[in-house]
């Protein structure tokens, strides 16, 4: 039982990250389209969203520290 509940809480962690990574994309585009963006902070706030989520999953119940990091790494652009 203690299994199938660590799978679920990484598999939900997963899908919440992947969420978060639309999300911080999502807003990064927002602030590019904009009548006239400061492009340093809209790069900013992202590199802090994509912080945020890395840190959220980092912190959940039984962490998989290797998808924590794809998704970040994902987050950031960086496949």
């Amino acid at each position: 039982m203690v299994r199938i509940t660590a799978l679920l809480t990484v598999a939900f962690a997963a899908v919440a990250l992947a969420t978060t990574n639309d999300q911080c994309q999502n807003k990064f585009d927002v602030c590019r389209s904009s009548g006239d963006p400061n492009m340093s902070a809209c790069a900013a706030e992202h590199a802090q969203c994509c912080s945020d989520a890395f840190d959220t999953c980092r912190s959940s119940g039984d962490p998989n520290e290797a998808e924590c990091a794809a998704q970040n790494a994902a987050c950031k652009g960086q496949k």
